[in-house]
């Protein structure tokens, strides 16, 4: 016989039941206090700032000239000309390639359009100065753009340069909402 006598302690079991309440209640707390939104947005690198910058008028040739505007409707024009979205970017690249380094493009974006207009606008530039570069990049170093040398790149910005003049709340309305 021993002299200890052994005793058996009994646990106390937590109550699950409390404890998967409060985690539920955590667990909604969390979804709905946190942000689930996808932001949209562009990535753009903006010029040095200057601190002695001066603005100086220039002409510039009707020919090599490209006007792009998006109206309070959302309406796209091209020159004057409606055009859609979709025919965008491929209206672009031809417009770029034909005219070259010496090219500009305005655009002009109503207060009253949507930033999704504004935003397909940009994202066709986007596109159309990218096929350029790489066209261009092929072309001169038999290599596409993504592939090249931070100074090929560099050197290929010279030639093929974004050219991009952005005016804000001249376009016409184009109507009310």
């Amino acid at each position: 016989m021993s002299m200890f006598k052994h005793r058996k302690h009994s646990v106390p079991g937590l109550n699950t039941t409390s404890t998967a309440d409060i985690s539920f209640m955590l667990l909604i707390f969390f979804l709905v206090a946190s942000s689930m939104d996808i932001d949209k947005g562009l990535s753009r690198q903006l010029p040095p700032a200057e601190h002695k910058q001066q603005q100086n008028e220039t002409e510039v040739n009707r020919q090599r000239l490209l006007e792009i505007k998006i109206t309070a409707r959302n309406q796209l024009l091209v020159d004057g000309k409606p055009m859609t979205q979709k025919q965008l970017p491929l209206s672009l690249i031809q417009f770029i390639t034909a005219r070259g380094k010496n090219h500009l493009i305005t655009l002009d974006a109503n207060p009253e359009s949507s930033y999704d207009a504004y935003f397909h606008v940009q994202n066709a530039l986007v596109t159309a100065y990218h096929t350029w570069r790489d066209r261009t990049a092929k072309a001169k170093f038999g290599r596409s753009y993504q592939q090249l040398t931070a100074q090929q790149r560099e050197q290929l910005r010279t030639l093929c340069p974004q050219r991009v003049a952005e005016t804000y709340g001249t376009a016409q309305k184009g109507g009310s909402k």
